[in-house]
């Protein structure tokens, strides 16, 4: 440092921070001619070696108490009990000009007992570029500790100073794109032990983590970590291969969890835990170390991705040997695993499928849900009227339908993975869906609808259900009194070829979900045969309609209404008008505006799943194509309502369809043998023409009866689930008279606007933290939870990620809980959250919070004060 430079510094410390005294011990002379040539306005230079330190002390207490002085000396600063200034020197400031001085002056820091320090870390101190870096994490009060952790911070290019920060960084950087290499030293560890760091680094380690290994190594620590949490969150004996890598101090053996949890739940590191973890589990042989633990072992398990695969497998093991006295018992292992790590996060080598874990996990959860369904049924179906089985049917059974296809849905993407885990498991669907639930509708509804008595009782008799409206009377029952109650009315109606009830039950809840939405389902009873051109012309205005004489072809009021274009001409005679639904979401605002300003009633046609479906190639995305219709449809919704200002909107269908997974065999074949001579059309599932006659094999009706139609077309449908013929795909079907054909539904939705849309807003669910305790007595400590409230309409899941915080620093893991009980029984709303407690020293007389947040936007749900009173435990 040169003169001017300590002119300047002295002159700082005089000046402008009011020092009247200031003493300078330069012990090794480095600057005894310098101090000659400073230039200290109104200071006074003495060198205190040419002084009388008693005449000097007078002096300065006595006769002069006003000018200000620099006390220089060549010499060591003086021990306190030899130092006759000692008194004055306390009350004054020391100033240093040699290197550690400088950079303590650099980095801000108070105590001078840090010069010693930072002259030992002089190696790391020499680059300009290390400092900058170090002086952004240093504070005042900082000791040698903090100054070794935040130099090791620098190295390992952490963002903050802690422990877990520094060892998440040192072990990323093990990760190179998808590979993993944690047996070979890192640049930064290479850094640290240059600088002299790693001696401290692993006292760090012994005492956060109770690692004291002979010769100690990153690889060694990150194996430990792993099989530890892995140790601490198994239920059961650890596999004995395993057994030598647990850490022998329990007291500290639990950081392990609370850092491996946050290491993984970190959105910056996440994704460098699950390229370790992988190959760490690899190297360990892990797989083979487990193959014998359930899921009930298993299940709080989220270290390594075997022990998801475990899980799967045991669940599948389970379904398949028929262990399951009570399927639902297995609803909160699936739940606690869709919200773990594995499940939660993107895993990129799935691509497009998305989380594969979940989706596995989705499919068994529909499996368990057909199943404990299935149970409710054990002595079968029987109901009194049709009646009461048509609302049996839109009130539950439907959900037979509904997770069946829910159950494909994700089957099939597990299977587009490469993965074949559930192949056995669909045996067990296709049993209870095929084998046991539609044989008992198909014997339970087809009871009534033939006149099974003798006498004209049947349904093919008189085709109607009290308290049910028939499809051909939509347009006079729904539409007409919307236009009739204000000369500006509008009314929009998708009709979604083959959108069956159950699909339908699902796309209400999706609208539900969003806000200034209200949906209400409801159904009417379908004409028959349930198919496109029958179904669609009953859908529409007219006085009168019936079949071309001689032909198949469907008319109204002498019109045909085959065709989009034809349609639109016969809606004109109420202001209305026809048009593709993908043809009106290709359309901006503006556009669409145009397009429907001059009309009145707006009829929307989709088909994608009966035209995915009718088709033999394709007919095995049906279940996809109705995925793709629900959302689809929510999207044509929320346009028409905010774009188009519609207030009026129904969604319904021309008839719905029956799938099964498994080809049909020749025993759901229906041989008509001799063809009727009568006939005008035959398809898979039903027969049309004239002078039919009867056949034991199939039902005989006509559509004035079942449709409503001007003249006696007559038809056959084959009885139950059986087809005429397979060609052109037989796993797809509809034209006959099951449930799943002909209850059609209406899904009628509203604008709500101002206190009646708060009112009706989708919420989540209210979540409350039982119990009046709020004091922490152990490391380990569980807390529960209940959701106050079931998930119906439009009150709908919440997810939190809960922890334990000192005010926003996590000191335990991170659990993710998701609430989503439909159920009315509190105790089956109530979710057990554990939560480990990070070793550390805390204050019992501070405030601690268990913190609840969304993981989706961070804010939090709601922060429930804690104090932490581990006394007990660290007395013994």
């Amino acid at each position: 440092m040169d003169a001017s430079k300590i002119t300047e510094s002295l002159s700082k410390l005089f000046h402008a921070e009011g020092c009247r005294i200031v003493f300078w011990n330069d012990p090794d002379q480095e600057f005894l001619e310098t101090v000659a040539e400073l230039d200290l306005d109104g200071v006074t230079l003495i060198n205190s070696d040419n002084e009388s330190l008693l005449e000097l002390k007078v002096k300065l207490e006595l006769e002069d108490t006003t000018r200000k002085y620099l006390i220089y000396s060549p010499t060591i600063e003086p021990a306190p009990e030899d130092d006759w200034l000692l008194d004055i020197r306390l009350y004054s400031r020391s100033f240093h000009a040699d290197r550690a001085s400088i950079l303590m002056g650099e980095l801000g820091l108070t105590s001078q007992s840090m010069r010693a320090h930072l002259s030992d870390r002089k190696k790391f101190l020499n680059s300009k570029e290390r400092v900058s870096r170090l002086k952004k994490l240093v504070a005042s009060e900082d000791q040698e500790r903090d100054i070794d952790m935040k130099i090791i911070a620098v190295l390992s290019r952490a963002d903050q100073a802690g422990i877990f920060d520094i060892l998440m960084k040192l072990f990323g950087e093990m990760c190179s794109d998808d590979t993993c290499d944690f047996k070979s030293p890192t640049k930064a560890w290479q850094d640290i032990e240059k600088f002299d760091l790693a001696p401290f680094f692993w006292d760090q380690m012994a005492k956060t983590f109770g690692y004291d290994a002979e010769n100690p190594s990153l690889s060694d620590l990150l194996i430990r970590l792993l099989v530890n949490d892995f140790a601490n969150t198994l239920h059961g004996d650890v596999p004995g291969p395993l057994a030598h890598f647990i850490l022998t101090q329990k007291a500290l053996a639990t950081n392990a969890s609370v850092f491996v949890s946050q290491w993984r739940s970190n959105l910056n590191h996440y994704r460098q835990y699950v390229t370790i973890a992988r190959e760490i589990a690899k190297e360990l042989r892990l797989d083979e170390h487990i193959v014998g633990y359930d899921e009930q072992a298993l299940i709080d398990v989220m270290t390594f991705e075997e022990a998801e695969r475990q899980i799967i497998r045991s669940l599948r093991t389970r379904i398949t040997q028929g262990r399951l006295e009570k399927p639902e018992e297995l609803g909160p292992v699936i739940l606690r695993r869709k919200d773990g790590h594995w499940a939660t996060i993107k895993l990129d080598e799935y691509g497009d499928n998305g989380n594969i874990y979940a989706t596995t996990y989705d499919a068994l959860d529909a499996v368990l849900e057909l199943l404990t369904l299935r149970k409710q049924y054990d002595l079968g179906l029987s109901y009194a009227t049709a009646q009461a089985m048509y609302q049996a049917y839109t009130s539950e059974l439907y959900r037979f339908d509904q997770l069946y296809r829910l159950f494909h849905e994700k089957a099939d993407t597990v299977e587009l993975a490469g993965w074949d885990v559930l192949k056995d498991v669909q045996k067990v669907v296709e049993s209870c869906y095929g084998g046991w639930y539609l044989d008992q509708l198909s014997v339970a509804w087809g009871g009534f609808i033939e006149n099974a008595s003798g006498q004209e009782d049947g349904l093919l008799q008189r085709w109607s259900i009290s308290d049910v409206r028939n499809q051909q009377d939509f347009f006079t029952t729904q539409v007409k009194p919307i236009l009739q109650s204000h000369p500006r009315s509008k009314v929009f109606v998708i009709i979604s070829d083959a959108l069956r009830y159950e699909v339908a039950e699902e796309l209400t809840r999706d609208v539900n979900s969003k806000f200034r939405f209200k949906a209400q389902l409801s159904s009417q009873l379908g004409v028959l045969p349930s198919y496109t051109a029958l179904g669609m012309a009953s859908l529409l205005p007219r006085r009168e309609y019936g079949y071309k004489e001689g032909t198949d072809q469907v008319q109204i009021d002498g019109q045909s209404c085959a065709s989009l274009e034809q349609r639109g001409a016969i809606l004109a005679d109420v202001d209305g008008i026809a048009i593709k639904a993908d043809a009106l979401l290709a359309m901006n605002k503006e556009e669409g505006r145009e397009l429907v300003r001059p009309w009145r009633v707006i009829y929307l046609y989709h088909d994608e799943i009966d035209d995915t479906g009718d088709t033999r190639s394709s007919e095995g995305r049906a279940f996809l194509a109705a995925r793709n219709t629900i959302n689809k449809i929510s999207r044509l919704i929320s346009f028409i309502v905010n774009s188009l200002n519609g207030s009026n909107v129904f969604v319904t269908a021309d008839h719905g369809f029956i799938y099964q997974d498994t080809p049909p065999t020749s025993l759901e074949r229906s041989d008509l043998g001799i063809k009727p001579e009568g006939v005008i059309k035959a398809k898979k599932r039903y027969v049309i023409g004239k002078d039919l006659g009867v056949s034991e094999k199939a039902w005989h009706g006509s559509t004035r009866t079942t449709a409503g139609t001007s003249d006696d077309m007559e038809f056959w449908i084959p009885k139950g689930i059986n087809r005429f013929h397979f060609a052109g795909g037989a796993r797809f079907i509809h034209g006959g008279a099951l449930p799943q054909e002909i209850v059609v539904p209406i899904v009628q939705v509203k604008e709500l606007e101002g206190k009646a849309a708060e009112k009706e807003a989708a919420k989540q669910v209210e979540v409350s933290l039982l119990g009046s305790t709020r004091k922490i007595v152990n490391y380990i400590q569980k807390f529960e939870l209940i959701q106050t409230e079931k998930v119906a309409g439009k009150t709908i899941p919440r997810t939190l990620v809960i922890s334990l915080r000192d005010g926003d620093t996590p000191i335990s893991n991170e659990e993710t809980v998701t609430f989503d009980s439909a159920s009315d029984s509190m105790e089956e709303r109530k979710r057990t959250v554990k939560l480990m407690l990070k070793k550390g020293d805390y204050n019992n007389r501070k405030e601690y919070s268990l913190v609840l947040r969304d993981p989706a936007t961070q804010i939090e749900y709601e922060r429930v004060p804690m104090t932490i009173d581990l006394a007990f435990i660290n007395d013994f």
